[in-house]
């Protein structure tokens, strides 16, 4: 699954001295910390869930792929994108403005399409998504296990991903502090 891995980050734009972090926390499982840049404090327009009224936030999109339900098939996982409501917030960006302005954010940035999930909780501090990449569902489909084990023992997929996972660039990070990390720029 790594080259499927491989094949997501080219279709996403990602290259080689990127701020994204891309952490192996399982077999066949990958989570991405994506930095989305400032969202300038503001109330957005809501819809069915009342307009939301946050601060500055620097938000970043955290998503895990991969063999997600162990059916040997390349998934996308619930997005998170954690928001600084304002304390006198009634509103969720769910379905709302800033829903708008954070999944457009999503594509323009890494190619991806989001839209707020409904199988997914939402919560006070932050904003559920669905994620998906069109181009992509053309070229994956269910791995056999053979594949799958010859893909992970391959050397040369392994060294290009580890110049993005966790803390390979970004000297002097060592508490994990993934977010810190992609902020710092």
């Amino acid at each position: 699954m790594q080259k499927l891995l491989i094949k997501l980050m080219d279709l996403m734009g990602i290259k080689a001295g990127d701020r994204v972090v891309i952490e192996n926390v399982d077999y066949f499982l990958w989570r991405f910390d994506l930095p989305l840049g400032k969202i300038s404090a503001d109330t957005y327009e809501g819809k069915h869930w009342g307009d939301c009224k946050i601060e500055d936030t620097d938000a970043v999109l955290t998503f895990t792929v991969g063999n997600l339900y162990e059916a040997n098939e390349f998934s996308f996982g619930e997005g998170i994108v954690k928001i600084n409501y304002a304390d006198d917030n009634e509103g969720l960006a769910y379905t709302g403005e800033l829903e708008d302005v954070i999944t457009a954010r999503i594509k323009d940035l890494y190619n991806l399409d989001a839209d707020g999930s409904e199988q997914g909780m939402q919560g006070d501090d932050y904003l559920s998504l669905d994620l998906w990449q069109d181009d992509f569902y053309d070229i994956k489909r269910p791995q056999t296990d053979e594949e799958m084990d010859a893909d992970f023992d391959d050397k040369e997929s392994e060294n290009y991903l580890k110049q993005f996972c966790r803390f390979e660039n970004y000297p002097g990070v060592t508490n994990g502090d993934l977010h810190k990390a992609l902020l710092a720029s």
